[in-house]
């Protein structure tokens, strides 16, 4: 009888399981439904990324997919034309009949797009549907997106090609996968997916990371205005701060002198706030800031402290060359928070804190039609606003371990002027608003707000946030030679 409990998810190298996968693959495609063995076998299985289910130790579901630089002769003979970036084909699902009730080799693909889509950023995303056999598959397939491109082959050795491509397409191809990767299974249980990212790199393939892509992305500021953007932070950054100070004084920072990089310092008030405070005196303060407009205002406010262009996937600074990293309302904006805590392993020294504080949409507290248009937002926002449940787990494979975690809750019963307790802020309906203000910048969402700001107003109810502050130390040096290996 199938049990999830017992299932464990593995990245694993073709080298050390290539023949238990293929034992599976003949177990369903030749047993079952009669293949031969030549198509149990992809030419670039050696290459492949393989993503596998597994039970007491043994393989009993795997997905593979198959990463194609542009102009590969593959993709000419799918009739697939050259385009800039990678391309992924998805393919050789297959999962044991013990287990297919649990719908196991389903989770374990869409988790596959997910991560793919975070890590590598490719340019399109393709199958392939035996026409004469598996003519149902086209239309399985076209529920999640993929597109009919065309038909190669003749007779039965036909195939059609099916593909995702273009930014729009891909865009909502992710979003999709994401949503669907954060649901419950049937049972309400749940089965651990392991980083891409660390499989990558602890392999030697972390050429393959999309670094560069994703450092030119800036999905915050996609949808604002420096203009007025700028001056919210600054206010935001002061309501903070008084919430701020006694997390900072129980956090077991090291004694001075020591280095601390903030990462998205924004317009720098923050930190150069956060800087003056008695644990972090005599500190070496350092901020990277993508936003070429907010890193000017930032140094040209505060000259004192050395502010620089960097991303959370590049910051552009030297191996274990920090003792603090902190990231300020960062997370919630990252595609890809596995490659940003890569990074931040990188620059951290050994036993180094990361300080992360940001708010947790999973806690939000509303009538159902402002919470209808928060859960709408955070559907089509490619950065991940639920960030903060999963960070404890991710973090982890990245060598970070937990040891500071408060909660402070936002909401609406105060005055006009803000009001901080233990773990709580009080803040009037007008400012506690403001909080909510950036989701009319998404397209689409304008009447949900209009109709949620409506409500709001008229009924004076109440409505509540949780913001987060975790802070993880870093684990000891990995060996000596390999920056970015995880071991």
């Amino acid at each position: 009888m199938d049990n999830r409990s017992q299932i464990e998810v593995r990245w694993l190298d073709w080298r050390d399981a290539g023949e238990e996968i293929l034992d599976v693959r003949r177990r369903v495609f030749t047993d079952e439904l009669g293949w031969q063995e030549g198509r149990i076998h992809h030419d670039k299985d050696p290459d492949g990324l393989h993503l596998c289910a597994l039970s007491g130790g043994k393989i009993v579901a795997v997905i593979s997919a198959y990463v194609y630089e542009s102009g590969a002769p593959e993709l000419a003979a799918m009739e697939l034309p050259d385009t800039d970036g990678l391309t992924v084909e998805i393919g050789k699902r297959v999962g044991l009949p013990t287990h297919r009730g649990s719908l196991i080799s389903s989770e374990i693909a869409t988790s596959m797009v997910r991560q793919i889509c975070e890590a590598l950023r490719p340019s399109r995303f393709f199958l392939i549907v035996r026409v004469s056999e598996q003519p149902h598959l086209i239309h399985r397939y076209a529920r999640r997106d993929f597109v009919y491109h065309t038909e190669v082959g003749s007779g039965d050795d036909a195939v059609a090609v099916m593909k995702v491509e273009g930014e729009e397409a891909l865009e909502e191809f992710y979003l999709k996968h994401r949503d669907l990767a954060r649901q419950p299974s049937s049972d309400g249980s749940a089965v651990s997916i392991p980083s891409l990212v660390r499989f990558l790199v602890e392999n030697g393939r972390d050429d393959l990371l999309a670094v560069e892509r994703l450092a030119v992305e800036n999905h915050y500021l996609e949808l604002l205005s420096i203009q007025t953007e700028a001056p919210r932070l600054t206010a935001q950054g002061r309501l903070i701060l008084a919430e701020q100070r006694p997390r900072l004084a129980s956090t077991p920072f090291l004694p001075a002198p020591a280095s601390l990089l903030d990462i998205g310092s924004g317009p720098g008030e923050y930190l150069a706030a956060i800087a003056k405070e008695e644990p972090l005196a005599g500190y070496r303060v350092q901020g990277v800031e993508p936003a070429p407009q907010l890193l000017a205002r930032a140094r040209s406010n505060f000259p004192e402290y050395d502010f620089r262009q960097g991303t959370a996937y590049a910051t552009g600074e030297p191996d274990s060359s920090h003792d603090v990293v902190t990231a300020h309302f960062l997370f919630v904006h990252l595609r890809s928070l596995d490659l940003a805590l890569l990074e931040m392993r990188r620059i951290l020294r050994p036993g180094g804190l990361l300080y992360v504080v940001d708010v947790n949409d999973a806690s939000f507290s509303a009538p159902e039609v402002i919470h209808r248009v928060i859960k709408a937002y955070d559907r089509n926002y490619v950065g991940d606003r639920l960030i903060m449940n999963d960070l404890p787990n991710r973090a982890g494979e990245f060598g970070f371990q937990l040891v500071r975690h408060f909660v402070t809750a936002l909401g609406n019963t105060g005055d006009a002027q803000p009001v901080s307790g233990p773990d709580k802020i009080r803040l009037g309906d007008a400012d506690a608003w403001n909080l909510l203000s950036f989701v009319r910048s998404q397209a689409g969402t304008e009447q949900l707000f209009r109709e949620a700001q409506d409500h709001y107003f008229s009924t004076k109810c109440e409505i509540s946030i949780n913001l987060e502050t975790q802070v993880y130390q870093l684990s000891p040096a990995p060996k000596d030679g390999a920056s970015r290996n995880l071991s």
